[in-house]
């Protein structure tokens, strides 16, 4: 299945090559009516736009690299800029393609940022070159098309923004999900033997939730799960995170967090839950299952296992309690 980077490397790949094969047509086109200036760049171009091509595939899993869409769309534009100056006026509609390609490859910020750049030295050569009309109708058109391209990808990246917020947190609690806890645990667990800082995970569950789901209610329980996510999002740290798992269950993933550190958490949020005051049944407890990683654990599946049990443990050892998981080593075995 396609990931996200993957998925954007291959629209990137295949946009390079298209830019290659159009700067190779173009070329030709242009060598056929004599113009040899215009030739020559579009056969330059060929070799940056292919470069563009195996760069985006090789940097696929590397979160920014922006610099690179920046320097080849920038030497696009000298290209262009080349032409008009020479007297070549056509080149200036080069740059649609672009604006076009600017907000696909680029962040939103940067690709308005160059397509204004574009728009003011363009229109400055082409008015230098053809006069004061055509720069004016050139700027014009140009604006349009970058505006409502621009427009088109920020409507895009802010629904696809709020579709994986959607998509990663809890609905009712506003906590992340537990799919979203598959693929943070996963990268926590990597960076944390990679680097060797302690990672440490928590388990809580409301204790007797069946219970209070048949005394009080789904609605009274839903309630009382909302307010115990708000104030464990209000105890956890930067860099913390905390994920519902439904039935009155979370989850907190904590990175650079020690055995000790990881104990005096759980203590605290053991008594603040039964310390507080609950909407409609005043009172409530939470049992707690905690684990902090040792070197070589490198399972998260094992990682989630561990505490599930422990959380188990302290329920069956009269809940209201924090207990702390083990693990043991196959090679101890």
């Amino acid at each position: 299945m396609l990931n996200e980077n993957l998925l954007r490397a291959r629209t990137q790949v295949v946009l390079y090559l298209g830019m290659a094969a159009l700067a190779i047509l173009m070329a030709l086109q242009n060598v056929r009516y004599g113009l040899y200036d215009a030739f020559y760049i579009g056969l330059l171009m060929v070799p940056a736009w292919a470069t563009g091509a195996a760069l985006s595939w090789w940097l696929r899993n590397r979160p920014h690299h922006e610099q690179v869409h920046v320097t080849l769309l920038a030497l696009a534009l000298l290209a262009s800029l080349y032409l008009v100056g020479i007297g070549f006026d056509a080149a200036a509609h080069w740059t649609y393609v672009l604006a076009l390609l600017s907000f696909i490859l680029l962040p939103l910020k940067t690709a308005f940022r160059l397509n204004a750049i574009t728009l003011v030295l363009t229109a400055v050569a082409l008015g230098w070159q053809a006069g004061f009309y055509d720069s004016i109708r050139y700027a014009t058109s140009y604006a349009l098309l970058a505006g409502l391209a621009g427009m088109y990808a920020y409507l895009y990246h802010h629904k696809t923004r709020y579709y994986v917020d959607q998509t990663h947190h809890d609905a009712a609690t506003g906590a992340y999900n537990l799919r979203h806890l598959d693929f943070t645990l996963k990268q926590e667990v990597s960076r944390s033997e990679t680097t060797g800082h302690p990672l440490s995970l928590i388990v809580l569950e409301l204790d007797y939730f069946d219970q209070l789901l048949d005394v009080h209610g789904p609605n009274t329980a839903q309630d009382v799960v909302v307010a115990l996510a708000r104030k464990l999002q209000d105890m956890i740290r930067a860099g913390d995170s905390l994920y519902a798992a439904g039935n009155g269950r979370f989850y907190l993933v904590l990175p650079n967090t020690p055995e000790e550190g990881l104990l005096v958490i759980a203590e605290r949020i053991r008594r603040m839950a039964e310390e507080a005051d609950w909407p409609e049944v005043h009172s409530a407890t939470v049992s707690v299952g905690c684990f902090t990683r040792p070197p070589g654990l490198t399972e998260d599946q094992t990682l989630r296992d561990i505490v599930d049990l422990a959380l188990q443990q302290a329920q069956a050892s009269g809940h209201n309690r924090v207990q702390l998981g083990q693990y043991v080593s196959p090679t101890a075995q």
